[in-house]
Parts: structure tokens; sequence; C-alpha cells
């Protein structure tokens, strides 16, 4: 049995292609188990979120998306949106309350699929409402576990391990021999990666 802990954030690019490769395998293998942390890549993003642009040069915004883009396309995702930040902290905790029910992949679909191909700002409730119903939550329960004090506190405590981990880009997949594993390629090579 192969058991991973994964360090993402669901506006990370690469981090959609993580996912991607993560489901996949899980739908070969049922001696690979991924337990989802929730890893904030900007925290003060406000809730109406901020363009990308402010804060990269729009020429390495070009070049940078030309990789993910290349990578994806295994995949075959679609990145139509690119130039906006968004603020994930309920994402986070409604995507914990998800993991909590087995939900978590047909949640974490729909979370990556808002941001990079509708474009849609998921720091707003009623997105990640929409998000939730696609996924097949009980919307009522996953509202009170955004606002429940119990999945804040496992939010913190993902917090300090990444700290733990020494988490500096994601997505990370962390083996249960501590082997890091973090730059993304071709499946065959990353599934390699992760199980050798």
């Amino acid at each position: 049995m192969y058991n991973f802990k994964v360090f993402s954030d669901f506006v990370c690019p690469f981090c959609y292609i993580g996912f991607t490769i993560a489901d996949k395998l899980n739908n070969e293998r049922d001696d690979v188990v991924f337990h989802w942390y929730p890893y904030e890549l900007d925290p003060e993003v406000s809730e109406e979120g901020s363009d990308i642009s402010a804060f990269i040069p729009k020429d390495q915004l070009d070049l940078a998306f030309e990789r993910i883009e290349m990578l994806g396309s295994e995949y075959g995702l679609n990145y139509n949106h690119k130039s906006k930040k968004f603020n994930t902290r309920k994402l986070h905790l409604a995507s914990m309350y998800a993991q909590s029910v087995g939900k978590f992949y047909p949640f974490a679909k729909e979370a990556f699929k808002a941001v990079f191909e509708d474009g849609k700002n998921v720091g707003k409730l009623e997105v990640i409402n929409d998000i939730g119903l696609l996924a097949g939550l009980n919307i009522q329960e996953m509202n009170a576990a955004i606002d429940d004090p119990v999945f804040m506190e496992e939010f913190i405590e993902a917090k300090n391990l990444a700290k733990v981990y020494e988490i500096d880009s994601v997505p990370t997949f962390v083996r249960e021999d501590n082997k890091k594993i973090y730059t993304l390629k071709d499946y065959e090579s990353f599934k390699k990666d992760l199980l050798e």
C-alpha cells in the first residue's frame, strides 16, 4: 500500500495536473491512497480576487502557461482562465468537508474546472455552493463545515504540517517514507517517481 500526503491549491495550474494524475492513478490501482491537504498560495487575496498581471509580467505568464498547457494537454485539461487570482480559504474548508464524506475527487474536479475553464471567482460562497451541488454534496452541511471551528483547526494543522515537510511549491506529494515528489512530467514518468 502506498500512502501519500498531497499539498495543493485550487488556483495553482500545476495542481490541476497533479490532481488529474492522482485521480487517474486512483482509478488504475487500489493500493494507492492520497490524502489531500490545503495549501494557500496567497492567503492575502481579497474575496473579490486580483489580477495576476499585477504580480507577474505578461510575457513571463505567457511562457509559464505554454509549459502548463503542454503538460495539461496529455490529460485533456483546458486553461481558458489565466488572468485572475482568487482567495481559496473557504474553498479549501469546503474541500476538507468533501474529503470527510468521501467526495473529494468530484468536488476537486469541479473546483479546478470552475477556476481554469470557467474563470469563476471561487472565493465567493455562491460559486462554492455551485461546485458542491455539482459534486453531490449536502450544501447545508458543507456551509456549516466552512464555519466550523473544527475544520478551521484542521486547516491550521495542515498549514503547520506544510512547514514541517518544508513545502515551498505545489503540488507536492509526500510518500510515507518522506520522499517528496513535485516535478510534474508525463503520466508514466510521474507514476514511476511516485511508486519507485
